[in-house]
């Protein structure tokens, strides 16, 4: 979103209205969420859209979210699927499928660099990976599994853990609550924003399998 509106804008903090629920055969449990534009939502960003993002719950978690340009105007925007995970030791877990990608590093002030290798955490990580379509890998070993996560839609990645450093700015981790949970992105963000003319649509997608 653009900049000056609340962080992470304000789609996650909005009163979504429910399109359509079930569960098939299979038991897989299907939802749709949709959200449209409102005299609240043009005082932040004045654009018509519609927005809708449907789940899909079963031994694979798919989610879609699909941004549609309801006016005449073209609009630029950001957009992110927050994925958080439980994890056995933050300092144990490796990620892997962003060897080789530029990113950009928010505790360093928005730094450039390479990630070169697996990503390895252990301290405060806030990284926009740009220019990716890969899919991660949580290597988890301590758990004895790998959290997949797989993406289209996407050319950008982020990882964030607090870390012990700002873990006690976030009053809903208590202490060393940090080393059990990362956050792997499936967005558009930083330089890879999504454009969309009049009546345009984009829809970002992201595929969570554990094995």
């Amino acid at each position: 979103m653009p900049l000056g509106l609340p962080a992470h804008g304000f789609a996650r903090t909005s009163e979504w209205a429910v399109r359509a629920a079930q569960v098939d055969a299979a038991g897989v449990a299907h939802l749709t969420l949709g959200l449209t534009d409102s005299a609240a939502t043009r005082t932040l960003w004045d654009h018509a859209f519609d927005l809708e993002l449907q789940l899909h719950i079963g031994t694979t978690l798919t989610l879609g979210l699909t941004t549609r340009n309801c006016g005449n105007a073209v609009m630029t925007l950001t957009q992110a699927l927050h994925s958080y995970f439980a994890i056995s030791d933050v300092h144990a877990v490796t990620v892997r499928g962003l060897d080789g990608c530029a990113y950009l590093d928010k505790v360093r002030a928005g730094a450039s660099s390479v990630q070169l290798g697996d990503l390895r955490l252990g301290h405060e990580t806030d990284r926009i990976y740009t220019g990716t379509t890969a899919t991660c890998v949580i290597d988890d070993a301590q758990a004895m599994r790998h959290i997949m996560v797989a993406k289209s839609g996407s050319t950008s990645t982020v990882v964030w853990n607090p870390g012990p450093e700002r873990e006690p700015l976030i009053a809903d981790l208590g202490k060393g609550d940090h080393q059990h949970m990362l956050c792997v992105e499936t967005c558009n963000a930083g330089p890879d924003q999504i454009t969309l003319g009049a009546r345009a649509s984009h829809t970002l997608t992201a595929t969570i399998s554990v094995t």
